[in-house]
């Protein structure tokens, strides 16, 4: 399997858009957001990713194929003393449970090294165990809060992770095995 992260550019902005809802649709069991009159899920504008350099977007690629993106911001995007933060990661149902959502995340902090948050719905089990997992088999120490959000009318837990790569804490494999199951 050749895995490749491809920098999404405003000539990509059609397929981020377009996988977008998909991801909305899925994130819909967290949120508790409805569809619109038109039968759509309200996308926040996400043009800036692709026209912002503060802001990371990643296309993933599975032998040619697009498998997902994964999506991070830096400042001013992201609250006071991180660098980083995963807003949103995202494969398609065929692509998971073969490491890509473990070799997107250690992509991630190959190139960006710093302090990160990552924040999720508590109620989101999938998403709580990949980080708490990726994370534990990385020996990284990571804080955890919980909070809460306001969607609409209701209030959604959410827990918060907040940690630091760097050289000195991480030592990623050289070949990135996509066989774990995370």
């Amino acid at each position: 399997m050749n895995i490749e992260f491809r920098t999404i550019t405003q000539s990509d902005s059609i397929i981020l858009n377009n996988l977008f809802h998909f991801y909305l649709y899925e994130l819909s069991a967290y949120s508790m957001e409805d569809v619109s009159n038109e039968g759509k899920y309200e996308a926040e504008d996400i043009s800036p990713y692709y026209r912002d350099d503060r802001l990371f977007p990643y296309l993933i690629m599975v032998d040619n194929k697009i498998a997902g993106f994964i999506l991070v911001t830096s400042p001013p995007y992201v609250t006071d003393g991180i660098d980083y933060s995963v807003q949103e990661l995202f494969l398609l149902p065929k692509y998971r449970g073969k490491g890509l959502g473990r070799a997107a995340a250690l992509h991630i902090f190959k190139h960006h090294h710093g302090h990160y948050e990552i924040s999720m719905f508590r109620n989101n089990p999938k998403a709580v165990k990949f980080w708490s997992a990726l994370l534990s088999s990385l020996h990284i120490d990571a804080a955890s809060d919980i909070g809460i959000i306001q969607i609409s009318e209701h209030k959604l837990p959410t827990q918060t992770l907040r940690f630091v790569i760097s050289n000195e804490s991480l030592r990623l494999p050289t070949r990135i095995d996509c066989t774990l199951p995370l």
